[in-house]
């Protein structure tokens, strides 16, 4: 069966191709994705199969992505820049954000997914009371028990 004609488990919209430990993988924001519920910014496995054409990808993992526009690193937003960064830290060896961003990321996806308005970045104490105003709530969405 062509790749074209495999029904996708995950959707990237917007995405690119990345180095990870000298291996291409997928980086982008997932529409839709089993393991983190979509809406967020989401790193692949290795990619085994690519047809840019069919909009679609293979990974190790067995996952077919179907995908939206291809971007350049440098059309990343800051939170896409953000995310890149902290999902890469592993393999580049660099220092991970600072908490006070990985806290940041968090509301971000958070509100997507409550569909309210998230914090500024640059404002941390906005970003507590965000995180701890609506973690129950995102908590219990995630998990099958909140409005849908």
């Amino acid at each position: 069966m062509l790749l074209a004609d495999k029904s996708a488990a995950a959707e990237m919209d917007p995405w690119l191709v990345v180095d990870v430990g000298g291996e291409p993988s997928l980086f982008g924001f997932a529409q839709r994705h089993p393991n983190t519920g979509g809406l967020s910014w989401v790193l692949s496995t290795a990619i085994v199969e690519l047809d840019e054409a069919a909009g679609r990808a293979r990974t190790a993992s067995g996952r077919v992505y179907a995908l939206g526009r291809r971007i350049e690193p440098g059309a990343l937003d800051e939170e896409g820049s953000l995310a890149l960064r902290l999902l890469l830290t592993k393999w580049t060896r660099r220092e991970p954000p600072p908490d006070q961003d990985l806290r940041w990321l968090t509301a971000r996806k958070m509100a997507r997914h409550l569909r309210v308005e998230p914090p500024r970045r640059d404002d941390p104490a906005a970003v507590e009371r965000f995180l701890r105003t609506y973690h129950e709530s995102y908590v219990a969405r995630r998990d099958g028990r909140g409005p849908n």
